[in-house]
């Protein structure tokens, strides 16, 4: 299926979106595409059933009640199985959030840009603190009573640390806590690094180097938290970024594939058409035929409400 990009314009002095409200619904049981986000994506179930398409190739069963938590960047859509089902969303952008709030996030945001599978869907039985969290964050938006942005905001912090606590508590298979702990330290240290240098050439050995590691350990624990090597998540978030400066519309393909580390078109058009299903011209002449369908301005905008129905 073909992948779009979906980004929403965060307030800086508030970097959550909450749309809410009992008319987003999902009436679709198998969607046409995926779509990424440039924010956390948390959605609460409100009734119905439904599967969310995760990543390439997974099917996540979930019901009303359930909750869900999709990261940044990770491709995805949820369909229903039931006729139809209604769906209330929050939106956080994980690093601007972290900042605004004072908090030292050099080691602790990238955890939310590490395409895990743990917890996609929150259930009460399974996750009750997150269940819980996320249900007063929830509330809260609902009441809006007096201070509730504060209120979300400590929930939110509470929510972010205890989905660190578990992807990193999960272990990654073979090693000990403070060994698995370590293992995404390193990886951490390696996303900023990406994040920083994938205008530039980038190579395992900068990779290892930075992170103080040898080569292969560095690809075996890259490979095993990630999913896929170095390299593809390199050539993937490139192709990520390209679809921001696509979505913006002021610069040319041949000046975007230059700015996020590509030295000739050739190389990034089959780059992009190898990981999105389309091209970058297609991509481009989609996305600006459909607007709306990129961006909310106003959950309380009726010519918006349609965005999330498939």
């Amino acid at each position: 299926m073909p992948i779009l990009y979906r980004p929403y314009d965060f307030p800086a002095s508030f970097p959550v979106l909450a749309f809410i409200g009992n008319y987003w619904q999902n009436t679709c049981s198998v969607p046409e595409f995926l779509h990424f986000h440039n924010g956390i994506e948390i959605g609460s179930c409100l009734d119905g059933s439904g599967q969310i398409y995760y990543g390439e190739n997974e099917r996540i069963p979930c019901q009303a009640g359930d909750y869900c938590i999709l990261f940044p960047q990770v491709p995805h859509m949820i369909a229903n199985s039931s006729g139809t089902n209604t769906w209330e969303y929050l939106y956080v952008e994980p690093k601007l959030f972290l900042n605004k709030e004072g908090i030292s996030c050099d080691m602790l945001w990238q955890i939310f840009y590490i395409p895990q599978k743990v917890p996609v869907v929150v259930s009460r039985k399974e996750f009750p603190v997150l269940h819980l969290y996320i249900s007063e964050i929830f509330r809260e938006f609902h009441e809006k009573k007096v201070l509730y942005q504060r209120a979300v905001h400590g929930l939110l912090v509470a929510l972010l640390a205890e989905i660190n606590q578990i992807t990193i508590g999960g272990g990654i298979s073979g090693q000990s806590g403070r060994d698995s702990a370590d293992a995404y330290e390193y990886i951490c240290a390696a996303l900023t690094y990406i994040y920083e240098h994938y205008r530039e050439p980038v190579s395992i050995g900068d990779l290892s180097a930075h992170c103080c590691i040898s080569e292969s350990h560095f690809r075996r624990l890259f490979k095993k938290i990630i999913s896929v090597s170095p390299l593809e998540y390199i050539q993937h978030y490139r192709i990520q970024q390209a679809c921001h400066l696509i979505y913006l519309n002021q610069e040319p393909l041949n000046l975007i594939a230059r700015k996020v580390g590509y030295r000739s078109l050739s190389s990034f058009n089959r780059q992009f058409q190898q990981y999105l299903n389309i091209s970058p011209t297609q991509y481009r002449r989609e996305h600006l035929a459909m607007p709306l369908r990129n961006e909310v301005l106003s959950y309380e905008d009726i010519t918006t409400r349609h965005i999330f129905q498939i």
